[in-house]
């Protein structure tokens, strides 16, 4: 499916695997990948995957970004970023810099945000101080433990 794009270089080419395709197995890609059938096989990709809707997966998977939109049953590791559409359901562990679970959709497992010790840019030049916390540990607020 690849073609030449308007200033003459090859377009980025993209893999479907329909929906009447089983493959089991090991799978190594390094263009885009729509799965719109079943695979029962290690996806190790430099590129992108999409789980349509009809697409059943289950394996682990190392892509660079993952949208599903169908099942997935397994751990995803992606380098930038993973998405579960409101229609997919994904059982598994999730790892990745950046997550979005819209809303309807259904997942089971953890979530580790590679990127969660970094401190985030700040637009300001002032650092935020950080929140205090009651030595008293109670519920009220540190001005009603004052005399």
């Amino acid at each position: 499916m690849a073609g030449k794009g308007e200033n003459g270089a090859k377009s980025a080419t993209t893999t479907a695997i329909g929906p009447t395709i089983i493959i089991k197995g090991k799978l190594r890609s390094d263009e885009d990948l729509i799965v719109k059938g079943r695979i029962e096989a290690e996806i190790s990709s430099s590129k992108a995957l999409l789980v349509e809707n009809s697409g059943i997966i289950k394996a682990n998977i190392r892509v660079k970004s993952a949208r599903i939109s169908g099942v997935l049953v397994g751990n995803v590791t992606a380098e930038e970023l993973v998405e579960i559409a409101p229609d997919g359901r994904m059982v598994g562990d999730l790892t990745a810099p950046k997550i979005i679970i819209n809303d309807g959709a259904a997942f089971r497992g953890r979530i580790d945000m590679q990127n969660f010790d970094e401190a985030p840019k700040a637009k300001s030049a002032e650092p935020s101080a950080p929140a205090k916390v009651p030595a008293s540990g109670g519920d009220q607020p540190p001005a009603a433990h004052a005399k």
